[in-house]
């Protein structure tokens, strides 16, 4: 099932947007309250402040009943003068939260306010009014609210972090250093810490000390891609330039995650479908963190759940129901539940609009392109990548996908137009120029490969993909007139030095021979050789023992690539077990 989670891993990518956000109801963030409710609750001192509730007409029945079944409740707490103070504090966070969750953060303050007088040794009131005030833009204040909470809890490791974080923000890496190593102690492979802890270093230009903590980080969690940023600048700080290039190439811009209960519960708080989605993709991110496959399957779990509830609240005729849709369906293919997952999938793309541009249908319909190539439906796959571009024309990946998918079938033309866009999109597609080469290799256009990949390696010399096919290619090219032998092994020997594989060394024994230097190519033909039987690359002995034969009668290679090789069919690989999980085709009408 190894490839199942490959392709699996595929379809996650098409669900890792962010949620489809309706039009903010009430006020804007931060906003002043439109229209507020008649109803009130003015409480005699302590936590006297007024506390409203905003208009809530344009927010999702749930959410309605949810903030006035809270606004009751409080003033209930309110007529009791025999309520204690901390009771009355929860009844103030409590709507608080809610009103918080909604991001109708001006109508929430005073609640917090007055639930942090009634109960000053309760955590969560101080700490959300952090988060608040960050959301609202006032990092100055946040400040102050996160040190009153870490007065309250001085161990607590989410606020040590969002202190650290606010106060690397401000430019003040020495304040926040010992707050992310008092984190570490208490958390020692809380991932936020570790990457806190490094970008603290950094900022203090301690390079090794920001690379200890960095690459620890990684260790930890190899998925934080976002670490590998900080860390390629502490590499660079320290003169290792090598280094710092490859870690800068595998940055992606993800969230470090803060392990944190108390804004779980403010998620929590909130019955709508834009939260049961975030909280949702939320479960996803931490399925994608997990250390151990229990904890990837429960979290996997959890995230189907939380879609599954939003679903009811959002109709598929909507964004945020197709979104939910699409979502389920990517925990579901995550879990091994295909067949559920392609119900899901279909059920995004027939409730999508047919006559314009729509993202989640875009999504969807990549989704299950995906499946379809790694199941071998070739025909299928090619119709859902299509639709993809057609709902989004930008889709850079369903684009790679229809190029990918037309080429494996053999229509070359139409894969040389799509692998030509993504090309003119995003001149750096690496896995285009390459598809773009190899397909003009098929139709026997040896020239213009050459000239396609010389001006490829040119453009992005740092790909050894581009190079490898282009030393290739010079060195055993059936046109005499694109073949230049000295320049394939120049190539090749300098690959050599970061690319160890036996490919590589095929073509250095191809390069050799069209050098005429046949006993070399025969010698590391033989390793090769030796090298794939070891590994049991059965598929490839027969070749090899063929092109050394050619060596060891003084005869160059005049076939570059085997019409059978991988580089003819690109795209995900084809996966027996997967094929069987998927429904069967549907037939076409009158058939």
């Amino acid at each position: 099932m190894r490839r199942v989670v490959m392709c699996a891993a595929a379809v996650v990518l098409a669900a890792a947007g962010a949620g489809c956000k309706p039009p903010s109801s009430g006020p804007t963030p931060g906003g002043t309250p439109a229209a507020p409710a008649p109803m009130s609750a003015s409480p005699a001192a302590p936590g006297s402040r007024p506390v409203t509730l905003p208009d809530l007409s344009r927010v999702e029945p749930t959410v309605q009943e949810q903030a006035k079944e809270r606004f009751a409740a409080l003033q209930e707490a309110l007529k009791s003068p025999q309520a204690a103070a901390p009771s009355r504090g929860e009844a103030y966070g409590n709507l608080a939260m809610l009103l918080h969750a909604g991001e109708y953060y001006d109508a929430a303050e005073p609640a917090y306010l007055n639930a942090q007088d009634l109960a000053p040794q309760d955590l969560r009131w101080p700490y959300l009014l952090g988060h608040l005030h960050k959301s609202k833009g006032n990092p100055s204040q946040a400040l102050v609210d996160f040190t009153r909470a870490l007065e309250v809890a001085p161990n607590d490791v989410p606020t040590l972090i969002w202190l650290g974080r606010l106060y690397l923000d401000q430019g003040q890496p020495h304040k926040a250093q010992p707050l992310f190593e008092r984190a570490r102690t208490l958390a020692p492979r809380a991932i936020a810490a570790l990457a806190g802890l490094g970008q603290a270093a950094l900022a203090q230009r301690d390079y090794q000390r920001a690379v200890t903590a960095l690459e620890e980080a990684l260790a930890v969690q190899p998925t934080a891609a976002s670490v590998h940023s900080p860390l390629a600048m502490a590499y660079r700080g320290l003169g290792d330039l090598a280094k710092a290039e490859e870690h800068l190439k595998q940055w992606r811009n993800t969230d470090v995650l803060v392990a944190d209960p108390v804004r779980q519960q403010l998620d929590l708080s909130l019955q709508s479908g834009l939260s049961f989605e975030l909280r949702g993709v939320r479960a996803l991110e931490a399925a994608a963190a997990a250390h151990t496959n229990e904890a990837r399957l429960q979290s996997l779990d959890a995230a189907a759940g939380f879609f599954r509830q939003g679903i009811p609240l959002a109709p598929a005729n909507t964004m945020l129901g197709r979104s939910l849709r699409h979502k389920l369906a990517t925990a579901l293919v995550l879990s091994g539940d295909v067949r559920g997952a392609v119900e899901r999938f279909e059920e995004v793309v027939r409730a999508a609009p047919q006559d314009g541009p729509d993202e989640t249908a875009a999504k969807a319909h990549y989704s299950l392109g995906v499946l379809m190539a790694s199941a071998g439906r070739g025909d299928e796959a090619i119709r859902h990548f299509s639709s993809a571009v057609t709902f989004n024309p930008n889709y850079l990946e369903a684009r790679q996908g229809l190029a990918d998918a037309l080429s494996r079938a053999g229509r070359l033309q139409g894969a040389l137009a799509e692998y030509a866009e993504i090309v003119r999109l995003n001149p750096r597609a690496s896995d285009a120029r390459f598809g773009y080469a190899m397909a003009l290799v098929r139709l026997r256009r040896h020239a213009e490969a050459r000239d396609w990949l010389v001006e490829a390696t040119r453009l992005q010399p740092n790909e050894p993909q581009l190079r490898h096919a282009l030393a290739r290619l010079l060195a055993a090219a059936p046109d005499g007139m694109v073949r230049n032998g000295a320049q394939a092994l120049t190539i090749v020997q300098t690959l050599l030095e970061t690319e160890k594989t036996t490919q590589v060394g095929e073509t250095l024994a191809m390069a050799y021979a069209e050098v005429g230097n046949f006993s070399e190519a025969a010698a590391v033909q033989r390793g090769v050789l030796d090298a794939a039987r070891r590994a049991g690359l059965t598929a490839d002995v027969s070749r090899m023992q063929a092109n050394l034969g050619l060596y060891e009668r003084g005869q160059a290679c005049r076939t570059p690539w085997q019409s059978n090789d991988s580089v003819f069919s690109p795209g995900p690989p084809v996966d027996a077990a997967l094929a069987a999980m998927l429904p069967r085709p549907r037939r076409p009408a009158g058939s």
